[in-house]
């Protein structure tokens, strides 16, 4: 048997060459969470603002809040209107291979309160998404905010 010494370095050094920019990446994608939530964060705002809703969302919560869930991120909020604070997740609802850009309130049980629309574009479309495709994401939230219990209470 004869081992083919040139093609197998080749290999080696093409599979090290893909580890290290996974690894780079990795990296790159965990280090940046806080400027990426910041953007998030005021981007939502805005949008939220442009559709005359009275919330504000304050800050990202901490990673380590929400376990495993790759469904967003999470935020806490206040509501000016009703001085009532609690979680805000805001993620994309896929329809039709268009992200729909939402946020869910939930409550303090843990439950989704309202899912909002984030932008005129996703006011337009959220209406046309099937009830049971809405349930989805709903349950898969409310089962995400319970594993990695993100819920704050509401203020008295």
């Amino acid at each position: 048997m004869k081992i083919d010494i040139p093609a197998l370095k080749d290999r080696l050094i093409f599979l090290g060459w893909v580890a290290g920019l996974v690894i780079a990446a990795s990296l790159l994608w965990s280090l940046t969470f806080s400027f990426r939530a910041g953007i998030l964060l005021r981007s939502a705002n805005r949008a939220l603002a442009a559709i005359e809703d009275s919330r504000q969302l304050l800050s990202p919560l901490p990673r380590s809040a929400m376990g495993q869930v790759p469904l967003g991120c999470w935020f806490s909020f206040n509501d000016n209107d009703t001085d009532i604070s609690g979680s805000f997740l805001v993620f994309t609802i896929i329809k039709g291979g268009i992200l729909v850009p939402c946020g869910a309130e939930l409550t303090s049980e843990g439950k989704v309160k309202d899912i909002v629309p984030l932008g005129r574009h996703a006011q337009k479309v959220i209406d046309r998404i099937p009830p049971g495709q809405i349930q989805i994401y709903t349950r898969r939230i409310e089962s995400a905010a319970a594993a990695g219990k993100v819920v704050i209470a509401d203020a008295e």
